[in-house]
């Protein structure tokens, strides 16, 4: 069975990214909770050393690029290091 979601849906309107698994897992992150949990090395340091990682209260994913193994997910406050592999979005709680 793929990692790969089948789907895969940005809502700008609303904020809110969408997957659908063909196991049926769904998940609808908010674009706020994806940049709060960018997995990326700079913000996993800073969650590690229990700091503060700077985001807006209101932040959008402007694009996303494949990386093959997950997604590259850039957002409006320029932020765009963050590379979320398929199995953790996956296993990212909502």
């Amino acid at each position: 069975m793929s990692v790969e979601p089948y789907q895969l849906n940005v809502d700008i309107e609303r904020q809110r990214l969408f997957l659908s698994w063909e196991d049926g897992t769904e998940k609808d992150f908010s674009h706020a909770h994806l940049r709060a949990s960018c997995p990326c090395g700079f913000c996993r340091a800073k969650r590690l050393r229990q700091k503060e990682i700077p985001t807006p209260d209101h932040v959008s994913i402007t694009a996303i690029y494949s990386q093959g193994y997950g997604i590259q997910i850039c957002f409006d406050d320029g932020h765009e290091q963050g590379i979320f592999p398929w199995t953790f979005l996956k296993e990212l709680s909502q």
